[in-house]
């Protein structure tokens, strides 16, 4: 009788070594991208990519947790915190949420300037199986099919301009200088070139090639396929829009006395960052045409990211407390929002 029991255990044993190595060898397996697939849109990247919407969810620094990963519904219900590490630049996409290890301070926004973050990582959706892609310092990262875009950072070069495969087994050195990779628009890469006088060029992420786009002197470009948009610094930073079919130019936004230091479009609306002298600096939102213009928020605002719902900001003088206002349709307050 004790040998089928012994039988018996061992083959227990056996099964349950092989579901285990079944379950580590699927870990280990990454599912690869499309040729197409971006991580976030524009305009959260240039404003730090610490918010981005995929598939129902948003994944989230958490301001009021030292901007740990967390996620929630696109109604803003049922957060939770995914990993510890505290991120930026998040990319979601497929399987994956790539982000940049952030050391975090109260001035995290400066960190994110000057290049100090640490390390590109990826995870899956529910913050397990964490990857380092490299430890790299980095800056801004972009996803692009199977590549991730970064500006590297060392004490010797500053930032430069990288990519590395998802999977970690290519990497290319692409450019001197930490070009804008935040837009990608059809596999290419549009960004005002300051080796060239800030006009438009775009890079062609099938083989890196360098192409000249649009004669102008730009900041933060955000090709969204029928208009090209761009803060205009030969024009006191208006708010540009440029028809990529006809290349018509339009100035869409450009407040009295005050400069338009960052945008985000997303869909039918842009969110506008205003600096200026008197009572006019803050949050604008205005159609992508420039019509219908409102003041959302009074003073120095940051960190506008939008969702399908809502659009999310803080203030330069408290980078704890997030407020929200809906994207779209009508607006009627300020609220704030508090996730623990």
């Amino acid at each position: 009788m004790k040998t089928p029991i012994k039988i018996g255990i061992a083959a227990v044993i056996i099964l349950s070594l092989g579901i285990f190595i079944f379950i580590y060898i699927k870990q280990q397996q990454i599912v690869y991208n499309d040729d197409s697939a971006i991580g976030n849109t524009t305009g959260n990247l240039n404003n730090g990519g610490l918010f981005c919407e995929y598939n129902g969810m948003i994944y989230f620094a958490n301001s009021s947790d030292e901007n740990k990963l967390y996620c929630m519904t696109s109604d803003c219900t049922n957060a939770r915190k995914l990993i510890d590490d505290s991120v930026a630049y998040l990319n979601v996409y497929g399987k994956y949420i790539y982000y940049v290890r952030n050391n975090y301070s109260p001035d995290t926004i400066a960190m994110v300037f000057k290049g100090q973050l640490y390390g590109l990582y990826r995870c899956n959706l529910d913050g397990s199986h964490i990857v380092t892609i490299t430890e790299d310092k980095s800056g801004m990262i972009s996803l692009c099919g199977n590549y991730i875009y970064y500006q590297h950072y060392d004490d010797n070069t500053a930032l430069t301009l990288q990519k590395i495969k998802i999977d970690r087994k290519d990497s290319s050195y692409i450019s001197d200088t930490e070009y804008n990779c935040a837009n990608i628009y059809n596999q290419k890469i549009y960004f005002a070139n300051t080796d060239q006088k800030n006009t438009i060029y775009y890079l062609d992420t099938t083989d890196d090639s360098l192409h000249f786009y649009y004669n102008a002197n730009a900041y933060l470009v955000d090709n969204e396929g029928t208009y090209l948009y761009y803060i205009d610094l030969s024009k006191d930073y208006a708010l540009m829009r440029l028809n990529t079919q006809t290349l018509v130019l339009e100035q869409i936004f450009k407040p009295t006395d005050a400069k338009v230091i960052n945008y985000n479009v997303y869909g039918t609306k842009i969110f506008a960052q205003v600096e200026g002298n008197g009572n006019n600096t803050g949050l604008y939102r205005l159609n992508i045409d420039g019509t219908q213009i409102e003041y959302i928020a009074q003073g120095d605002i940051t960190n506008v990211h939008c969702t399908s719902k809502y659009t999310f900001f803080r203030y330069y003088a408290d980078q704890q407390t997030l407020y929200r206002v809906p994207t779209s349709g009508t607006f009627s307050k300020v609220e704030i929002i508090t996730v623990k």
